[in-house]
């Protein structure tokens, strides 16, 4: 597609029809950076709360995707932002956005050639850590997050952000978002602005100037996609049951829990772990899989083996449960990889791929059968030892 013909795509309002099994969405689309159908699929949810999801073609979570495909995703968002007066803080919505915030940050710090972008991200991991704040997301089969104080080298630029970069795949009402800024505010009232960055903004600009008229503050909202849509109900579609997703109060995550993003990263330094590259089947596709908030890490070596001339799709397990249908083509539900007793899930993983299941840390290996169950090989891919 040539550079004149996504311009006019971009440049042209147009209005769109997703039937799903829970009913059908109409999405009004205003601008389009990239053409509406290169980055979105539609599907049911298993949540009566919100029966309608948009599955992401380029986040790397429901749908398989190419890491360099990801790379260009990260690399739109982050010219965005580049330039915003820091230091800058950017916090990344788990689970979902994981990957998404933090690639973020990092391209944004290359970009710019940046030393003071800090990354963070919100986690449904219960941690020792010093706790700076919570936050809920209503609408979410598992509502609870938990935003830890960073380590000390990055608490001063924690304290006196001037520009705060909220990071999620797509935003429909700023509801949660809104929340976790206000959180935020609370213990740096110096922030100057906010910056709500997505793939697919949904808020009208009445919603927007609401935002910032709460936050008291401008309200920036780089993003690939924009519009509205509305989703009417099927009436004869049977509510679904919410499964459980609710971790014991008094379980800890401390000893499993080795990416650093939840404590917090100086963006511009990730370096790859040591190359352990498991042992695959000679010619065969490979399927590199993050198993929930832990991402980042698994999509940068799915980008290297790319680079390498392997071809290579990278996706993530999820707690999020989804109906069969529509975009999902294949499901797998199987205990979470924590040791908590949540159902977790893997849509779409292509059978003609080779799967490599990735972990932060090696006492997963022992517990967790999804690679085994699946025709593939678990790899411990977080260095012990991360530079950021």
């Amino acid at each position: 597609m040539t550079a004149d013909h996504l311009k006019a795509i971009a440049a042209r309002p147009r209005s769109v029809a997703a039937p799903i099994r829970a009913g059908r969405l109409r999405l009004d689309i205003r601008r389009e950076e990239l053409p509406l159908e290169d980055c979105l699929a539609y599907a049911t949810r298993q949540n009566p709360r919100r029966l309608y999801l948009f599955v992401s073609k380029v986040l790397g979570k429901h749908w398989p995707v190419k890491p360099s495909v990801m790379r260009d995703t990260h690399r739109r968002l982050a010219a965005k932002i580049a330039a915003l007066p820091g230091p800058l803080l950017v916090i990344g919505v788990a689970e979902t956005a994981t990957a998404l915030g933090r690639g973020v940050a990092e391209e944004a710090a290359l970009h710019a050639g940046r030393d003071d972008i800090g990354y963070l991200q919100t986690t449904r991991y219960l941690l020792s850590h010093h706790l700076a704040f919570g936050f809920d997301e209503s609408h979410s089969h598992a509502p609870d997050h938990a935003v830890y104080w960073p380590v000390p080298a990055l608490r001063p630029l924690f304290r006196s952000a001037r520009t705060l970069v909220l990071v999620d795949d797509e935003i429909s009402t700023g509801r949660t978002l809104l929340e976790l800024a206000r959180a935020y505010l609370r213990l740096n009232p110096g922030t100057e602005r906010v910056a709500l960055a997505c793939i697919t903004n949904w808020l009208s600009e009445a919603r927007r100037r609401e935002l910032s008229e709460a936050l008291d503050r401008p309200l920036l909202c780089p993003c690939l996609i924009e519009g509205g849509f509305q989703f009417e109900p099927d009436p004869d579609f049977p509510a679904p049951e919410l499964p459980p997703a609710i971790a014991h109060a008094a379980r800890r995550h401390d000893a499993i829990a080795a990416d650093p993003a939840r404590t917090g990263v100086l963006a511009g330094r990730w370096q790859a772990p040591p190359p352990e590259f498991p042992p695959v089947p000679a010619g065969r596709p490979l399927a590199v899989i993050g198993t929930g908030e832990y991402a980042y890490t698994p999509y940068r070596l799915a980008l290297a083996l790319e680079g390498q001339g392997f071809d290579v799709r990278f996706q993530t397990t999820t707690r999020s449960p989804v109906l069969l249908g529509d975009a999902i083509l294949s499901r797998r539900e199987f205990a979470d990889h924590c040791g908590d007793g949540i159902p977790n899930y893997l849509y779409n993983l292509d059978p003609q791929r080779f799967p490599l299941v990735c972990y932060e840390h090696p006492a997963m290996l022992a517990t967790h059968s999804l690679a085994g169950d699946i025709g593939g090989l678990a790899w411990v891919t977080e260095p012990r030892c991360p530079a950021s």
